[in-house]
């Protein structure tokens, strides 16, 4: 299986710090007889071999390791230390957005979106989710024109999701007319992203998780490049329990899980100031001062 990784040490290079052997997952990397790093042979990909995370390839301080054909010279750069009050900035100023401008995001930032989502942390690195993207507000039209009227239909004669009555109906229907733009299923998103993946047997659960981590990265990342976004759940819950057809337009495969539904577009309305929440009271912190007591 070794051989499938295309596993490569430019001894040119390799200053022999072990710094890829000690932070290789899989434990399949080991210096050789000649001092320079080799891989094992394994069983198969996962829990008994490697993992496919490139830790080997990124921790090395001179680019001397390739695996799976990837160049080290075409690998993002890491991280510069400053980019820490950045990301402050991003997580206090976000906001949900639920009035777009009616217009298309270019493409190209789009892609580069995806491109970056191509990195999102799964489980055991099976990096099995899949994302399903509308990048046309009309495409996104069509499903709406499915879903909304069913929708309406059904609320007359008092039939909603799971978690929704005639009292929240009530109140989002009074929310079109201001924050929601005359749409209560997508708040008026030109596009669409969700992030689903098969969900069965004794990993199911991670799936869920996967899915739901890819739905924040996506949503943060689309933030930085200065669109609005909504995470909701609402929608979902439409196409998955009153509108399945509405679902089956999206292509997803019926045994993948989707539970999250990001909207994101141009923001109509621009927000001038992070706000300011208090929730210290929700943080936790382990000393000899607060030890719980043993539970016996």
């Amino acid at each position: 299986m070794k051989e499938k990784t295309g596993f490569v040490v430019d001894k040119t290079k390799c200053i022999k710090c072990g710094n890829c052997i000690n932070t290789c997952s899989g434990m399949v990397l080991e210096f050789g007889d000649d001092g320079y790093p080799v891989m094992k042979d394994f069983e198969r990909f996962g829990w008994r071999g490697c993992w496919k995370c490139q830790h080997c390839l990124a921790v090395c301080p001179v680019g001397a390791i390739s695996i799976f054909g990837k160049n080290p010279k075409d690998s993002k750069p890491p991280v510069p230390e400053e980019m820490g009050e950045y990301m402050e900035r991003l997580l206090t100023n976000r906001r949900t957005c639920r009035r777009y401008l009616d217009k298309n995001v270019d493409r190209s930032i789009i892609d580069r979106i995806l491109k970056a989502m191509e990195s999102t942390p799964t489980g055991g690195n099976a990096c099995n989710v899949e994302y399903t993207v509308i990048d046309d507000k009309d495409r996104v039209k069509e499903i709406w024109n499915v879903a909304y009227p069913k929708m309406e239909e059904l609320a007359k004669k008092h039939i909603y999701t799971h978690s929704f009555s005639d009292f929240y109906y009530k109140k989002m229907k009074q929310s079109e007319k201001t924050v929601r733009k005359d749409d209560l299923l997508f708040c008026g998103a030109p596009h669409l992203f969700i992030a689903h993946e098969k969900c069965a047997g004794k990993w199911a659960e991670d799936s869920k998780v996967n899915c739901n981590i890819a739905s924040a990265y996506f949503e943060l990342i689309a933030n930085s490049f200065g669109l609005g976004t909504a995470i909701m759940s609402y929608p979902s819950e439409v196409l998955e329990e009153l509108v399945p057809e509405a679902r089956k337009m999206l292509g997803i495969p019926e045994d993948h899980y989707i539970k999250l539904i990001v909207g994101f577009g141009y923001p109509e309305i621009k927000y001038h100031r992070g706000v300011q929440k208090d929730r210290k009271n929700k943080i936790h912190r382990y000393s000899d001062d607060n030890k719980q007591q043993k539970l016996f």
